[in-house]
Parts: C-alpha cells; sequence; structure tokens
C-alpha cells in the first residue's frame, strides 16, 4: 500500500500538538499559587483598612472624651468654690447634689477616657502588626509572581517553538483547515486525534464500521486522502495487521460476541457521537 504523506504528517502533528496543549495546560494552572497568595493580601489589607479605620475612630473619641472630661472637671470645681459662699440651707442642698452629679459626670467620663485610651493604644499596636503583615504578604506575592513569570516564559517560548514545528510539519501538505479541525479533534479527544482501523474497528471509539466505508477507507488512503470515523469523528486510517489477529475485528467475528459486546459498543458511542458540532465540522467528511 502506497505511503500516505497527509497521514505522516497528521501522525507527526498529534504527537507535537500533545506536547503543546499539555504545556498551554500548565500555564492556565501555574498561577494557581499566586492567586491564592494575591488572595491572602487581599484579605490581610482589608483587615489592615479596617483596624486603621478603628484606630482612627479610638483616636477621635479619646479626643472628644477628654474634652468632656475638662468641662465636667472645671464644672467640679466651680460648685466647690461656690460652696464656700452660700448662706441657705435650700442654696447648700441644691448646690451639693449639682456637685455630686457632676462628680459622677466628671469620674464616668475619665473612666470612660482611660479605657477608650487603651484601646486606642491596643489598636495602635495591632494596625501596627498588620502592616508589616500586609508588607510581608506583598513580598511572598512578588516572589511567586517573580516566579510564575520566569516559568510562563520558558513554558511559552516553548509552545511557541512547538507551534513553528507545527507549521514545518503541515507546510504544504496539511491545509490551515485541516489543521485546525485536527487541532480541535486532538484537544477534546484526549490527544488522540488520528487512529488506526482494525479489521472493521475504529480503534478510537471501538465501534464496528460498514464494511463497504472501510473497502472506500482504504481506496482513498491509497490516493493519499483522509476520512473521518462517522461515530467518534477522528482520522482514521487503515492498518493492515496479520490473518490471524485481523479475524478478531472482522464484522461476522464482533456480531458472534453477543449482546455484551454491542452494549459495550453502545456506551463507547454514547461519548463519542456528540463530536460534529464541537470539532467544527459540518456533518461530512469532505477531504482536504
Amino acid at each position: 500500500m502506497a505511503e500516505n504523506e497527509k497521514l505522516e504528517c497528521l501522525r507527526k502533528l498529534q504527537d507535537v500538538l500533545q506536547e503543546k496543549f499539555s504545556l498551554e495546560q500548565q500555564v492556565e494552572s501555574l498561577p494557581a499559587d499566586l492567586k491564592r497568595e494575591e488572595s491572602t493580601l487581599k484579605a490581610v489589607e482589608a483587615e489592615y483598612e479596617e483596624l486603621q479605620n478603628l484606630t482612627e475612630a479610638a483616636i477621635q473619641d479619646v479626643k472628644s472624651l477628654s474634652i468632656q472630661y475638662e468641662d465636667a472637671f472645671q464644672q467640679r470645681t466651680t460648685y466647690e468654690k461656690q460652696m464656700e459662699f452660700l448662706s441657705t440651707q435650700r442654696e447648700y442642698e441644691a448646690l451639693s447634689k449639682q456637685l455630686e452629679e457632676a462628680k459622677i459626670a466628671e469620674h464616668t467620663l475619665l473612666k470612660q477616657r482611660n479605657s477608650r485610651t487603651k484601646e486606642s493604644e491596643k489598636l495602635k499596636k495591632d494596625t501596627e502588626a498588620k502592616a508589616a503583615e500586609v508588607e510581608a504578604q506583598k513580598a511572598k506575592v512578588e516572589e511567586e509572581r517573580t516566579k510564575v513569570d520566569t516559568q510562563l516564559s520558558g513554558i511559552q517560548s516553548k509552545i511557541a517553538e512547538l507551534e513553528e514545528k507545527c507549521q514545518e510539519i503541515k507546510n504544504g501538505t496539511i491545509s490551515d483547515e485541516l489543521y485546525a479541525k485536527f487541532s480541535n479533534i486532538v484537544r477534546k479527544k484526549n490527544g488522540l486525534g488520528v487512529v488506526p482501523v482494525h479489521g472493521q474497528v475504529c480503534m478510537g471509539c471501538d465501534r464496528v464500521l460498514p464494511v463497504q466505508f472501510v473497502i472506500d477507507l482504504r481506496q482513498k488512503q491509497e490516493h493519499n486522502e483522509i476520512d473521518y470515523c462517522p461515530y467518534c469523528s477522528r482520522i482514521i486510517w487503515y492498518e493492515p495487521l496479520d490473518p490471524e489477529t485481523e479475524k478478531n475485528y472482522i464484522f461476522e467475528q464482533l456480531e458472534s460476541r453477543g449482546t455484551e459486546s454491542k452494549s459495550s459498543h453502545k456506551e463507547s458511542a454514547q461519548e463519542s457521537d456528540s463530536y460534529d458540532e464541537s470539532m467544527g465540522m459540518d456533518g461530512g467528511f469532505e477531504d482536504f
């Protein structure tokens, strides 16, 4: 049987595309650690901002309480001085009540100011500690970003080399349209875009092909043409086997295996029959 140049090119392309798509998956998954570090940084920065707001609010409260305390202190002092100039019991009782209320207000405000001052000082320390945590996390992010950028640069360079290799392989033999379809098949069929036919069986989906279809496939193959499996849409080629091996893949032998074998083929088809549209094919099996 004459060598089919297109099939040879497609086999070579398949190997290169498998490696290329594997690297592209690495490109997608590689920034995962960086994204986690960036997410942690955002959370730490949010905590830092909240602490800053709490600290500022505490500082303002301390200022306000200090002013109120000074007013209460002055009021209490004033009442104490007035006590020296009282002349009646009624005046004494009224002023004593005001003085007692002023003392309570002064003591309460002093207690509140001192408590809020302690809170403010603790918040300041927590804010400073969180600021240091933010800086440490920023350093982690930058370190991871540098690491990812370096790795990505190397992988993308390798991908570019593989793409150039694909162009060299297909040049003059595989059309751009066929290359695009084949690339899509390889990507969606777990790296297997071109598979052999043994007897009447597609080795990609394990489905039995019609006898005439296999005959036509062999003739096309001899004329440097290609065809697709009508079930899984992979590109197929007929691979001759020794008679003893091939007889296990002919229609009569497969039919004799009974219901269990048919059920197995049907299950395999459920996954593969959904291909035509997703692979960008138009439902026909035209040659390129």
